[in-house]
């Protein structure tokens, strides 16, 4: 059986680079790009969707959700990190690199607090996808999957700076044995030209 980590579809706050907030939607490129991914990941044999209880996660989960006709439950834990006063912002405006591990961003979390959550969602996840029969699919954004894949299965940051992780790209994971990754930040579903112009913001 499989994990399958998906990062949420384009948002107008991608596109511009602007830290995004927890109601922030799909663009019009991230509802197409969640209709594609819904279509190429129709045959999965997933029982549960597990997502973050952000809208632009559950946006691009329900139309995947639709096809499978699975369990869909939210949790905290896969929320995208919270830089607190800085969203809202756009990226050239902060002046300081606020993704860099010694920055605590005001009323938000700090890089090791980051790191923390994710643990204990990858503790989750995999009690999720133990407790099920069939593959579980986790909805999810772009720092948290970076986090997952480099600090808890130990993907090297080359190796994954060549993959890049594009809105709804798809990574695939035993579950019985974590190194067993044959889809790493895959998007091949998103053949379309049009979709060339997003995965600009991480978060």
């Amino acid at each position: 059986m499989w994990i399958y980590l998906i990062r949420h579809g384009e948002t107008d706050g991608n596109r511009n680079r602007i830290v995004q907030t927890p109601d922030t939607p799909l663009s019009k490129i991230g509802l197409l790009q969640a209709e594609y991914l819904a279509k190429a990941y129709a045959h999965l044999p997933a029982t549960h969707i597990l997502c973050s209880d952000y809208a632009r996660t559950k946006a691009t989960a329900a139309p995947l959700h639709k096809r499978l006709n699975c369990e869909l439950s939210y949790t905290e834990l896969l929320r995208e990190r919270n830089f607190g006063d800085l969203r809202g912002q756009a990226y050239d405006e902060i002046g300081h690199d606020f993704f860099a591990q010694d920055y605590n961003p005001p009323n938000g979390e700090s890089y090791s607090q980051f790191v923390g959550r994710v643990r204990r969602a990858w503790r989750h996840v995999v009690n999720q996808a133990n407790s099920k029969d069939g593959d579980l699919v986790v909805m999810t954004h772009g720092l948290v999957l970076r986090c997952l894949l480099t600090e808890i299965l130990s993907i090297a940051p080359a190796k994954l700076e060549h993959s890049d992780i594009k809105n709804t790209c798809v990574t695939k994971i035993s579950r019985s044995d974590p190194s067993d990754i044959p889809l790493l930040c895959n998007a091949n579903h998103l053949a379309d030209e049009a979709f060339s112009a997003g995965n600009q913001g991480a978060v």
